[in-house]
């Protein structure tokens, strides 16, 4: 994982370029760590000078750090760092982590307590679109703990359409290595 220090530099080298926060220069004023890097909040720097809320800037995110390679992103102002669906959005789409199949885990459940037909009647009444044969290579893919077929996936309920969430505002930064 890159370093607190690293984290902020690579912040720091964005906010000192011109970018479009209407010419106000911003500071960093607090570094979290986050599952997925740091979180890194900036303020107007002449906020953090005269604490005088006139000057406060709003409706600006924090900046995340990847934790993996130092990639900068922002984070939309309203969402929750720790809970919230941009965390599943930015695997997907940052990282390209697949999206758990949330059938899968009760499927599994259910067959592990010896309740096959309960297993089949749950993904049949989840993927109506699977019919019989569907539902029982499904199922049979649970069992052996193998990725379900293509042409079974293809079929399963999709999640809502997704927007793309426009994330990078650099390349990986890599931290240097120092020597000891």
């Amino acid at each position: 994982m890159v370093s607190e220090g690293w984290a902020v530099e690579v912040v720091e080298r964005y906010l000192a370029e011109p970018v479009g926060n209407g010419g106000v220069p911003l500071v960093v004023t607090d570094v979290s760590p986050h599952r997925l890097g740091w979180v890194v909040e900036t303020q107007g720097e002449r906020y953090v000078r005269t604490r005088d809320i006139v000057d406060m800037l709003v409706g600006h995110g924090p900046f995340l750090v990847d934790g993996l390679d130092g990639s900068l992103h922002q984070v939309h102002v309203t969402a929750d760092l720790e809970n919230g669906e941009w965390i599943e959005e930015y695997l997907e789409q940052v990282r390209g982590v697949e999206r758990v199949d949330p059938m899968r885990s009760r499927t599994a459940e259910l067959l592990d307590s010896g309740q096959r037909v309960e297993a089949l009647r749950f993904v049949r009444s989840q993927a109506p679109d699977l019919g019989v044969q569907g539902a029982k290579e499904y199922v049979e893919a649970v069992v052996a703990g193998v990725p379900v077929p293509d042409h079974v996936r293809s079929r399963l309920p999709q999640p809502p359409a997704r927007r793309t969430v426009r994330w990078a505002l650099s390349a990986p930064n890599r931290e240097p290595v120092r020597d000891s």
